[in-house]
């Protein structure tokens, strides 16, 4: 009987020893992350002044969303880029951005930060500035890089007219 109980008690353990899987440990990669979705703002700031589509499509993961200020959300990478294509055909703009924030909990990351447009019609027409806040969530890709999952951005209103005096 002793015997028996030793057996099935060896049985227990080795089996449950086998079912359970050990944890990966996964080397902190925080800072190094933090630092390429940090880094990744300058890179797409000189994509987005060339008007460089191609090179924008780079930043973005295929079922990347951009939630727009001024309209529905484009929905995957193909709509982000025809959205970008469609003001590009239409404005030349300068962007420049701050990143005043960033962070990574496993494999999702993000950024936030201001920024501000300068942009003018092609077709003639003032040059106006547009200020705002964005945040972007980014998805690390099996390769290891970051891609951008989704894209937030939202516009400061225009400053009131200040009265003149009489």
């Amino acid at each position: 009987m002793k015997t028996s109980f030793l057996w099935i008690t060896l049985f227990l353990a080795v089996t449950l020893a086998a079912c359970t899987q050990a944890t990966p440990v996964r080397p902190n990669t925080s800072e190094a992350d933090q630092a390429a979705i940090r880094n990744s703002t300058p890179s797409f700031l000189a994509a987005w002044n060339a008007a460089d589509v191609t090179a924008l499509g780079a930043f973005f993961a295929e079922d990347a969303v951009e939630m727009r200020a001024d309209g529905a959300p484009f929905e995957g990478r193909k709509a982000i880029l025809d959205g970008l294509s469609s003001f590009f055909a239409q404005f030349k703009a300068t962007q420049s951005a701050i990143v005043t924030e960033a962070g990574v909990e496993g494999d999702l990351g993000f950024a936030r930060g201001t920024w501000n447009l300068r942009s003018a019609p092609k077709s003639g027409g003032a040059e106006t500035t547009r200020t705002g806040k964005w945040m972007v969530l980014y998805k690390r890709q099996a390769d290891g890089s970051w891609k951008t999952w989704r894209w937030i951005w939202n516009e400061q209103p225009a400053a009131a007219p200040q009265p003149t005096a009489k």
